[in-house]
């Protein structure tokens, strides 16, 4: 057997450099400079890897059958491909059916490539780049670490396509991802939330940004995948230049029967009437719980918007037949105490001791006392006549008319809550909006498109979820086909 070893040149140039690193005087270490050269030659033989394990799944048949159709009129031809470990070109095999029209990469396909020319670890990196930092950020530190390195305008494409197939292949995707997850053991509750958060879009008549033309050609990603996802609002609502609209932000999070936070899967979606989508998605993950785990305990939650609250009621109302635990509508213990302390304002003064603690002894009541809405709201209705200025009475009733309101709609049981051990804020929500919007998306100067804005989203979400991992892998898949060698 041949066991002789054949070094390649990026081998060689590695075992001479590390030659002279033995023979290095103390004095002419320069530990910076030495580990960026170290780093250089080792991403060549890296090169040189990826290069030759590609190369094992390239076929040179004259015929193959890809996904059972017949491609023929074989021939070789030279691509460039991105790995980790920087571009390198390559020649592999390329047939076409009836010898003409598109041509198929049977390399390509058995492995993966995105979007053409990436590996699927570059995939990953690139889409997790832009969904921690924009792009020009992304781009900066993947050269300080000197792995992965492209680009800005890179880091802005490739994402988009990728995020663009997600959408075109979304509901075959987000059911395999709630079949790979698993519910946490020891969940007595989950509770079901809802919110929104402004996002900055470039109003209808905005000159588009960064284009030499008023008419530009559509990106890339349109013009593979289409116009994928809704219409946004900004397309629409007359705005000259940035106009800001409510994205949706949903969370499911999981608790024990000692109200302990378990887990928690994250949607954000871009702005849409009646968060839409969002509503969709939430409701599938929902369903997806409660047909594994029946008897699971359900808590809607919300501020006290309207639109929000119609939109939990309906998924509610969907709950199958087979459902056997217990539902509670609650409304945001926050909210309620910021009512509480706008009427104690308004009564002994704003930011006053005796404000401070009335409102105090309000928020205590209503989580404290099974009728502890009713005794607060005849506190606060016995004093309004009282009010001489007419704004701060505007401001009392204006307090008093949200917990009233919410209260009749049997959304303030915290009591209840309590001794059930059922979460009472959205805190979980509200801190998403902030994660997954505020502090990616509300950055000086960010202008965010509809389909750009939910790139970030969809990926910023899947890791929040700990299903970014699983997320690249339904990718993945549907950039592979099974390829054959014609007998």
């Amino acid at each position: 057997m041949n066991t002789e070893r054949i070094e390649t040149p990026a081998e060689r140039e590695l075992a001479a450099f590390r030659a002279d690193l033995r023979a290095m005087k103390a004095e002419d270490v320069d530990l910076e400079r030495i580990e960026r050269e170290i780093l250089d030659r080792l991403k060549a033989v890296g090169r040189e890897m990826v290069a030759e394990a590609m190369k094992r799944a390239d076929t040179s048949a004259a015929e193959v059958n890809i996904n059972g159709k017949a491609w023929g009129n074989r021939r070789s031809q030279g691509a460039t491909y991105q790995s980790i470990f920087g571009a390198f070109d390559l020649e592999r095999s390329i047939y076409q059916q009836a010898g003409r029209g598109r041509v198929a990469v049977p390399m390509d396909l058995r492995l993966g490539i995105v979007e053409g020319a990436y590996t699927p670890l570059m995939a990953r990196i690139l889409t997790r780049g832009i969904a921690v930092m924009p792009e020009a950020e992304a781009a900066e530190f993947l050269g300080e670490v000197g792995l992965a390195t492209v680009s800005s305008s890179t880091l802005n494409r490739i994402p988009l396509a990728i995020a663009a197939r997600y959408e075109r292949n979304r509901d075959t995707i987000e059911a395999a991802l709630r079949e790979r997850d698993v519910i946490p053991g020891g969940t007595v509750t989950v509770q079901v939330a809802l919110d929104g958060g402004l996002v900055p879009q470039d109003g209808e008549h905005a000159r588009p940004r960064g284009r030499k033309t008023d008419s530009p050609d559509p990106p890339r990603h349109e013009q593979r995948y289409g116009v994928v996802g809704p219409v946004a609002p900004a397309a629409n609502d007359g705005a000259a230049g940035r106009a800001w609209h409510e994205a949706a932000v949903a969370t499911l999070a999981f608790f024990d029967d000692e109200g302990k936070r378990l887990k928690t899967t994250y949607i954000g979606r871009m702005p849409e009437p009646g968060k839409a989508t969002a509503v969709n998605l939430l409701e599938k993950e929902l369903m997806a719980v409660v047909s594994e785990q029946p008897d699971v305990n359900v808590v809607f939650a919300s501020d006290g918007a309207a639109p929000q609250w119609t939109s939990l009621t309906q998924i509610k109302s969907r709950l199958p037949e087979t459902f056997s635990g217990h539902t509670m509508d609650l409304v945001d213990a926050f909210h309620v105490a910021e009512y509480a302390q706008q009427g104690a304002d308004a009564i002994k003064g704003k930011d006053t001791p005796d404000a401070r603690i009335l409102s105090t002894t309000w928020r205590e009541t209503i989580k404290g006392k099974d009728d502890g809405p009713a005794i607060v709201l005849r506190s606060m209705r016995a004093q309004l006549a009282s009010i001489e200025t007419e704004g701060r009475r505007k401001e009392l009733a204006s307090a008093i008319g949200y917990i009233a309101n919410q209260n009749d709609l049997g959304r303030m049981r915290y009591v209840e809550a309590a001794r059930r051990h059922y979460p009472i804020g959205t805190g979980i929500t509200e801190a998403a909006v902030k994660t997954i919007i505020g502090t990616r998306m509300k950055r000086a100067g960010a202008r965010f498109s509809q389909h750009g804005g939910q790139t970030v989203m969809t990926f910023r979400a899947a890791l929040l979820s700990g299903r970014f991992e699983a997320l690249h892998r339904e990718l993945h898949a549907t950039y592979r086909n099974t390829v054959k060698e014609a007998a």
